[in-house]
């Protein structure tokens, strides 16, 4: 057991320490980044597309640079809102394929009903990794076991 018998001296404990919180950085902006990249998205088994059952609005909508943000608000109809149940879905025009934006709730000051006054949706993304193009902006709205997949009618060039 001479490995438990080594010293340490100041100068190896500090660049140990050194080399750990780098690896922490590290490890944390490759975590908090991930979060800001789009994730492919395709349409589940329990997914309906229905434009008439989610209300939905888009009051913020700014790409800029290699950055997105989208501010708005969806719900159904009768529903109370009390978690994060909507995403931001990005659709290719041209090929179709689906990007699933990152989103949270936040309040919205411009909806009344206190049942859906948690309605509010905003997502921010970088643009790596999403070909450039038009696309539309959907609402994923997760109901229980069904997912309903609502077009904003709202275009976007990227």
């Amino acid at each position: 057991m001479d490995f438990l018998d080594i010293e340490i001296t100041q100068k190896t404990y500090i660049k140990i320490l050194i080399v750990l919180i780098i690896l922490v950085i590290i490890y944390l902006a490759f975590t908090m980044s991930s979060l800001l990249i789009f994730k492919s998205y395709t349409l589940g088994p329990n997914t309906s597309v229905n434009d008439e059952l989610i209300n939905t609005h888009i009051d913020v909508l700014e790409p800029k640079g290699k950055k997105i943000e989208i501010a708005g608000w969806a719900y159904k109809e009768g529903e109370k809102i009390t978690t994060v149940n909507a995403n931001y879905v990005l659709k290719h025009q041209e090929t179709g394929k689906m990007y699933l934006m990152r989103t949270k709730m936040e309040e919205n000051i411009n909806l009344e009903d206190p049942d859906i006054k948690l309605a509010g949706i905003h997502a921010q993304c970088l643009l790596f990794g999403i070909p450039s193009g038009r696309y539309d902006i959907c609402v994923l709205y997760q109901n229980g076991e069904e997912d309903i997949l609502a077009n904003t009618a709202i275009h976007v060039d990227l």
